[in-house]
């Protein structure tokens, strides 16, 4: 069987005007049976045009989203924010959602799913979380390595994908969920209580985790559970459309 072709958004380094993607990403889809397409900041029409011949779609880290997408002014710890990549990925994620196509979102990659489908996010942790102490959610450790754990729901996609019902994850985010959207429903959390995974409630197959699991997986076999979860639902919708 032809190996499904997973479309992988890209950094946009706007001083330098180059694409950039850590490898980790599509070595991991690879090692999963699938074929990574990197998606380049090109226009959003065009974008969705190349959409039409995925099977799925991975939305990538990166920078701090735009809040006028979720009705709010900027924070003064807002970070850099990229607006072409913020209306191209935003769009992405709605046609892939209407489509059906299935969709695994990192870090800001499931930041973006939520306030794409209607809901919000903090858009500085440690300055807006009220509930409690907060953890370190910026770890100055090896990118590899996991800094604090994370709980997860034992009827959802990210157990039975991942195996356990904890384990650790690095951290490299001041953003998380705050509002969810009302199409997904919270599967991961921290011990502090900030979001850390998210799955659809209809959507055959659209995942969200606030880790960095290509970072992980290397070293950690489990993460790359979440790359064959990914491309198995990619191969399922290659056989119902008869590709």
């Amino acid at each position: 069987m032809t190996r499904p072709l997973i479309g992988i958004t890209c950094d946009y380094d706007m001083e330098k005007q180059t694409t950039k993607l850590h490898r980790g990403y599509y070595d991991a889809i690879v090692e999963a049976g699938g074929l990574p397409v990197l998606m380049p900041n090109i226009h959003e029409e065009n974008a969705c045009k190349i959409l039409a011949f995925l099977d799925g779609l991975l939305l990538s880290g990166g920078n701090d989203v735009e809040p006028a997408y979720f009705g709010e002014a900027p924070h003064i710890k807002l970070g850099f924010i990229n607006p072409c990549r913020d209306s191209l990925e935003i769009n992405l994620c709605r046609q892939a959602m209407e489509r059906d196509i299935p969709i695994l979102g990192i870090c800001r990659g499931v930041q973006l799913m939520n306030i794409a489908m209607g809901g919000t996010i903090y858009q500085d942790l440690e300055s807006q979380w009220i509930a409690g102490q907060l953890q370190k959610h910026s770890q100055l450790a090896p990118d590899w390595y996991g800094s604090h754990e994370v709980e997860l729901d034992l009827n959802s996609r990210l157990f039975r994908m991942l195996g356990v019902k904890k384990l650790r994850t690095n951290s490299f985010h001041h953003q998380a969920i705050r509002d969810l959207a009302s199409c997904f429903r919270a599967t991961a959390w921290c011990g502090d209580g900030v979001v850390e995974g998210i799955e659809a409630l209809s959507h055959t197959f659209a995942v969200g985790v606030q880790w960095h699991p290509e970072k992980m997986w290397q070293k950690d076999e489990k993460m790359l559970g979440l790359f064959e979860g990914l491309v198995s639902a990619a191969k399922r919708r290659r056989e119902k459309e008869g590709v």
